[in-house]
């Protein structure tokens, strides 16, 4: 079939489509197994301010398909058994299952409480802790970085950091802010040891050992200093900080509600059915 064609049917399209509406003669422009492909079929799928040769591009291909398409359905319909031919039966279930789940999921919108309290979050977190395993190491951490040459303000700044008096560490921050030095805190949220190490430049073979033995370290690089409070850690395996899961907790906990929600409603919805007598089995 060539585009010439494809052109000629584009044709008899547009003489038929200034017409009347419903053209009486729709004739047919392609033919399979007995089957036929009729203008008024092709005429859906083809923009109406199309150009001439964009019509004929889509026709022709509109075509072209139909008719790989019946080859394929005939050869089907000729080669496999009865029993892989009978989708009746397929179809309906899907189409059952499509059914079920738009109804339970409108009625699950409508009736499904989604306020998750906080002391149910920290009541399965206890009683199912060993299931949130952590993967990597991770830290809470807050750190800076100085440039400085004079080693006498090294060590002034090594001993404020190290200090826990109040009045060293408001020193330390006064010094770090008169030298526009931020400070990286992770607060109360938890990082990656690896991520650390992609900011700070930690060399170690034994990770655990380093975060076990490390509270407030310095960490030369050359020309930099990094100054790394290690606020906080946890090793890999060990049970995951509640705030890293939390959000997972309520998750399962809500998918349990909706589950129980639609055992309920089904087992309702089949008790006032026999109650009814509107089903029933012999």
């Amino acid at each position: 079939m060539g585009n010439g064609w494809a052109s000629a049917v584009f044709a008899v399209g547009v003489l038929g489509a200034c017409g009347p509406e419903h053209d009486p003669a729709d004739p047919a422009i392609a033919w399979a197994y007995g089957e036929k492909l009729y203008w008024s079929d092709l005429r859906q799928v083809i923009p109406v301010d199309a150009a001439p040769e964009d019509s004929a591009a889509l026709a022709h291909g509109y075509i072209d398909n139909w008719l790989r398409e019946h080859v394929l359905i005939e050869q089907a319909e000729r080669n496999l058994p009865d029993a892989d031919k009978d989708v009746e039966a397929r179809l309906r279930d899907y189409r059952n299952s499509l059914i079920i789940y738009a109804y339970e999921g409108a009625l699950v919108d409508q009736k499904l409480d989604t306020v998750i309290p906080e002391g149910e979050v920290e009541r399965y977190y206890e009683e199912n802790g060993k299931n949130f395993q952590l993967k990597d190491d991770i830290v809470r951490v807050r750190w800076f970085k100085v440039r400085e040459a004079d080693k006498k303000t090294r060590d002034r700044l090594d001993r404020w950091f190290r200090s826990d008096k109040d009045e060293d560490l408001h020193d330390l921050e006064v010094w770090l802010a008169e030298h526009g030095i931020p400070i990286n805190d992770s607060g109360d949220d938890w990082v990656t040891f690896h991520a650390l190490q992609a900011q700070v430049p930690v060399h170690t073979d034994n990770a655990t050992d380093w975060l076990t033995r490390n509270e407030k370290v310095l960490v030369e690089d050359d020309p930099d200093t990094y100054f790394v409070h290690l606020l906080e850690h946890r090793l890999q395996e060990s049970i995951s900080p509640l705030p890293l899961v939390q959000q997972d907790i309520r998750s399962i906990l809500l998918n349990q509600r909706k589950v129980r929600l639609i055992e309920r409603m089904r087992d309702d919805l089949y008790k006032q059915a026999l109650a009814k007598d509107e089903v029933g089995s012999y």
